[in-house]
């Protein structure tokens, strides 16, 4: 074979390598009705904030249609993925960071350590670490992957509903306690089923 044509062969094979299907730098995804950032991170190997980051988003609302960067060379969500996103550590990290807060007075519309609301702050704890959530109660539930109480773990958010809308949030801590902002006595932990929640709860979402 002519030197011309050896040369003419490896290019050819070099082009028809860089186009074939599934071969690509940045795996992007096209968001669907019901999709989360958790359950994309989980599917493709990644972790929320990364996400986030890659695609400069400020909140975790997501719509249909929507185009996310999710990185390079991104695993198929048919494959088994490992959860990276919510390692013990991490979870353990955003659990003591936020007792770190109790006693601060309730403040209604308080989002800093001066005063809290509960979704001022629910947001600014995971915004501590990068998860950056809505502002209302409502919006950073549904925000999240719906769990059943007995899925329900360490980290998830905890709602509940008064006169048909969604009045509170706090984070859960496990053994059914969680830990959130309340109007009479500041960030506090109490019982999800005790005599005053019990009667409101609502559900658990995730959102890392």
């Amino acid at each position: 074979m002519s030197r011309a044509k050896i040369m003419f062969t490896s290019l050819a094979l070099g082009i028809s390598l860089c186009i074939l299907p599934g071969i690509s730098f940045a795996e992007t995804y096209t968001v669907k009705p019901g999709d989360t950032l958790w359950k994309i991170s989980r599917d493709y190997g990644t972790t929320v904030s990364n996400i986030q980051s890659l695609n400069n988003l400020n909140s975790a609302l997501l719509h249909p249609g929507q185009q996310l960067v999710i990185g390079g060379q991104g695993q198929s969500p048919a494959q088994p993925q490992q959860q990276v996103s919510r390692g013990l550590g991490r979870v353990s990290t955003v659990l003591s960071f936020s007792k770190s807060l109790l006693g601060v007075p309730y403040v209604s519309g308080g989002s800093s350590p001066s005063g809290f609301d509960c979704s001022g702050y629910v947001k600014y704890v995971f915004g501590h670490f990068g998860i950056n959530l809505p502002r209302t109660a409502g919006e950073q539930y549904n925000a999240g992957l719906k769990v059943s109480s007995a899925e329900a773990r360490p980290g998830d958010l905890v709602a509940f509903k008064t006169g048909g809308y969604i009045s509170h949030v706090g984070i859960y801590l496990g053994d059914s306690q969680f830990i959130s902002a309340t109007s009479s006595n500041g960030i506090d932990i109490t019982s999800v089923h005790g005599p005053y929640w019990g009667s409101r709860f609502l559900g658990f979402s995730r959102i890392m």
